[in-house]
């Protein structure tokens, strides 16, 4: 597909993987904070990641119609985090697939994200960032906090039209979808949350990752299992796909997998020692370069936690 014929987007920037096969990685200025998926599945179009947004939502549900020439059928949710699945609301009249354990983790949180995304919280956080950026000195100035403010009033303007969608169809290991990619969802257990689902296209050897692999940016550990990760990322090597749509960052060969065993297998063996080390050379380039040091007091409080409760 020409280039002129793409989706415009104020939140993605999309590319064309094969016919039919399209990748939106998002846009720093935009409010989907998370890369999506618009696959033609034959027959039917699927929507991997529903972003953060419903601004965001609905211009992947535009794309969908530029890049198969129909609506979405279906969607998924990669893991339970916000910025994969705000959106469904936007595609709550087709079924939205996710793990069964992932739902049952939206199902038990939903309270607790609803109280998060109330005007209130949001109002709460939105002063708090703009405090700390004035403490700084970084009012008018290029800075992190640019980000985070950004994506919260776009959050805080949807208060009163959004409602929290969950996804209305689970599966265990893996599920076959109809069409003719030898299309796949497969969940390999705990890695970046308690349960990640991929979407991987046989025929082209292609895989949608959602975080289980991101690229340019600092993993977040914080939700799931990141010993448990490695073996998730063998999982997916052992597919061989060629090329693996990341959940943010651009779009990566099976390198990607290598970078992603070295930071998990770094930050695990970093919390384990004393003192405060400083992050690696070859991660400084990453983005959010404070999650470096969130990841390690998460595993450290992980690791007394789970010494404390078996005795002295």
């Amino acid at each position: 597909m020409p280039a002129a014929s793409l989706p415009r987007s104020e939140h993605y920037s999309f590319e064309v993987l094969e016919d039919g096969i399209g990748f939106g990685r998002a846009r720093a200025e935009g409010t989907a904070l998370s890369n999506t998926g618009v696959v033609d599945l034959g027959g039917s179009t699927l929507i991997f990641d529903t972003s953060l947004t419903q601004r965001s939502a609905r211009e992947i549900r535009d794309a969908s119609m530029v890049l198969t020439g129909r609506p979405p059928s279906l969607s998924v949710n990669s893991h339970w985090h916000l910025d994969h699945m705000l959106g469904n609301q936007v595609f709550a009249d087709r079924p939205i697939y996710a793990s069964r354990r992932t739902g049952k983790i939206l199902r038990e949180r939903r309270a607790e994200l609803d109280r998060e995304l109330a005007r209130e919280s949001l109002e709460a956080e939105i002063r708090q960032l703009e405090i700390d950026q004035r403490a700084k000195g970084l009012v008018g100035k290029p800075s992190p906090f640019d980000g985070a403010l950004r994506l919260n009033r776009a959050l805080l303007d949807e208060t009163g039209d959004r409602r929290l969608t969950l996804p209305t169809d689970g599966f265990d290991r893996e599920l076959r979808l109809p069409g003719d990619r030898d299309a796949r969802l497969l969940s390999f257990g705990a890695g970046h949350t308690e349960s990640d689902t991929v979407l991987f296209l046989g025929k082209a050897r292609v895989i949608f990752a959602g975080d289980l692999v991101v690229a340019g940016t600092h993993p977040n550990v914080l939700s799931g299992d990141p010993e448990h990760w490695l073996t998730v990322l063998d999982e997916i090597e052992a597919l061989r796909p060629e090329r693996i749509a990341t959940g943010h960052g651009p779009l990566r060969s099976t390198e990607g997998l290598d970078t992603m065993r070295d930071y998990l297998s770094t930050v695990v063996e970093l919390s384990r020692a004393p003192g405060e080390p400083e992050i690696p050379a070859r991660f400084r380039e990453f983005t959010e370069p404070d999650q470096f040091a969130r990841n390690l007091a998460h595993l450290r409080a992980r690791s007394s936690a789970t010494h404390g409760s078996r005795g002295p």
